[in-house]
This record gives C-alpha cells, structure tokens and sequence, in this order.
C-alpha cells in the first residue's frame, strides 16, 4: 500500500527524523505482529513447516513538516522498558549470589591471615626460647647468695614470662630476719599479671610443722604467720580458698595454701557497698622447716587474678623450701644486694 502526497504517516522517529532530516525508514510493525500471530497459530495446529514471512515494504519520504510520535511509539518504548528491568532484574538476581560468595571467601582470606600471624607470633617467641616452654625456678637465698641458717626457697615461672630481679632483705627491718622480694611478673601476651612475689622467713616458729596450726580453713592466716604486723592488708584480707598440700618429693612435707581478698581500708571507702570490692589477691603457701617458717605471698590485683588466676595458681603451688644446692644457681645479675649487709652471706 503507498500514499498520498501530503498525507501524515502513520509511524516514524520524531528524535531520529529532527536529528537527521534525512529520509527514514517507516516500518509498520503491525505487519510484524499480525505475521507472529499467524505463524504461531499455523504452528500448533499443523505440522506443516511454516510460510515464509510476508515482506515488509519501507516507505520513504521527506516531510516538510515536523513529525509527532505516535500510540505506537509509547507503546514500543513501554515495551523496551520493560524488557530493560527485567533484564537488570535477571542479572542482579543472578550475580548477587556470586558477589556474596566473592564476600565470604574474602572473610575466609581475612579470618587465615590473621591464624597465620598469630601463629606465626607463637612460633618466633618459642623460637627466641629455643623452641620450648619450661618452667626454671626462681630462688632467693640459694648459693652464693644463701643466708646463714636459712633454706633456698623457690617457686616456677614460664621461661617466656619476665621476672623483676630479687631483692634480699636480711637487716630485720621487715620485721623479718630474711625476706625475699621479686617484683612485677609479666607475661609477653596478657600483660602483667602479679604486681610482686614475696618470701617471708621467720626463724624459730612456735609450731614444729604447718599442720600443727589445724585445719588450712580455720587458720587466721594474717596473725598466724605473723604477717598482720607487716602490711595491714593481710589483716584486711577475707579467706577464700584453702588447701593442703603434700610434697611427695620431700619426705612428705605439708604445704598450707590460701587464696585472700583483701578490701581497701575503710577511710579509702566511698560507702559501705565501696568495701565489699576486693583491693588486693593474695596467694599464699607456707610450711615449716627445721623449726623455720616460710611463706610465699603472691601479690595480685582483681584484674590480674581474672586474666591470669590459674596460672598464678600454678606458681603458688610450686613454692618449695630445700637446700641450697638442689635448687639451680641464682643468676648474679638478678639480685640487687643493696639490702644486703656485708657479712649476712654465708
């Protein structure tokens, strides 16, 4: 079918025809959906092959005037749009699984680096220990360093923790005839973790064995060891926990235990409730030897006994009293003697 000179055509690109002015291509696209029509319907209904699709002629003139889009052309932009989301739609809902998979193998990366450097870590401070983790025996009043009358005292810490020098004391003005001091212990991965250790000896205990004070649970452990006098603290200080411990290693010897809280004093308190938190952890070991008494005080803050409580527990309950010679050397440089008196060594 043609048409008339000067009759409006029915289809044609408004943006193409002014952009161009230039002859276009008319397509009636109704020619195109009558002729799918009819090849479907001839499709179900035989299984004859289907006829060739009628040509489509192209009208093309040059308007003189400006072109209006038509019904048809909304509808053919409606239809481009429509298939423009679901295709979006199609390949969003088809990567987002693979973006989420990309996520977690990046989470997967992020969690392996980072057990790699913690290991790694582990490995380098066991290498700079020599590959082991043992546990050597700091002693105060052993060897070269020993003290007329008084037995090498002793407890073990991790050969990957640091501890402060040992400071002697045998002057008696501790209130003590000897006293040992060690400050803070720090372990290289939580911190510190005791603020100082002490060894008390008293010579000439009234009770021949640490067993003859009763039952760990019923001692008044402060006035007991004599440690009332010393820091007022231990006076303060609420029992725990206690046990009794028996060192087969040592003909048998028995080892009192105690685990104490000590409130601030009352002057430090804000209100009566203020009390009730606990100031200082003591640890605690002590037993009697050869008419002597020895007690080990390990010295915790609340922090350090919740970050670390078992393995101050571990140190305290390695706390042993022997000979001088079966405990290893004291190393020089970790004790200070300005405490020391000329003449207290042995």
């Amino acid at each position: 079918a043609g048409y008339r000179r000067g009759t409006r055509p029915r289809t044609m690109s408004a943006s193409l025809a002014a952009a161009t002015r230039r002859p276009v291509a008319r397509i009636d696209t109704r020619c195109i959906r009558d002729a799918r029509l009819a090849s479907s319907s001839r499709a179900s209904t035989s299984t004859r092959p289907p006829p060739r699709t009628p040509s489509i002629v192209a009208k093309v003139h040059r308007p003189n005037h400006s072109i209006q889009p038509s019904a048809d052309d909304d509808v053919g932009r409606s239809r481009r749009d429509v298939l423009a989301i679901a295709a979006l739609f199609t390949q969003f809902a088809v990567g987002t699984p693979l973006a989420f998979a990309a996520a977690d193998d990046d989470d997967d990366l992020d969690e392996e680096a980072a057990q790699a450097a913690i290991e790694a870590s582990m490995k380098d401070v066991l290498s700079k220990n020599s590959g082991e983790v043992s546990y050597p025996r700091r002693a105060a009043f052993d060897g070269a360093f020993g003290v007329d009358g008084v037995k090498a005292a002793s407890f073990e810490v991790s050969n990957l923790w640091t501890v402060a020098p040992v400071v002697q004391d045998v002057t008696g003005e501790s209130g003590f005839p000897a006293m040992a001091r060690w400050g803070e212990i720090v372990d290289p991965v939580n911190g510190k973790v005791a603020v100082e250790a002490r060894v008390f000896v008293t010579k000439g205990f009234a009770k021949p064995s640490i067993a003859d004070l009763g039952k760990p649970e019923n001692v008044p452990v402060a006035k007991a060891l004599g440690l009332d006098k010393y820091d007022d603290s231990y006076r303060r200080a609420d029992m725990l926990g206690s046990y009794k411990r028996v060192d087969k290693t040592d003909g048998d010897r028995v080892y009192y235990d105690w685990e104490m809280v000590a409130s601030p004093p009352p002057k430090e308190c804000p209100s009566a409730v203020g009390c009730l938190y606990p100031q200082h952890i003591y640890l605690m070991s002590a037993t009697v030897v050869d008419g002597d008494l020895y007690v080990l005080s390990l010295d915790a803050y609340p922090e350090n006994w919740r970050l670390a409580g078992n393995s101050l527990k571990r140190i305290r309950n390695s706390f042993r009293i022997s000979a001088p010679e079966i405990v290893q050397p004291v190393d020089p440089n970790e004790v200070m003697l300005g405490e020391v008196p000329v003449g207290a060594m042995s």
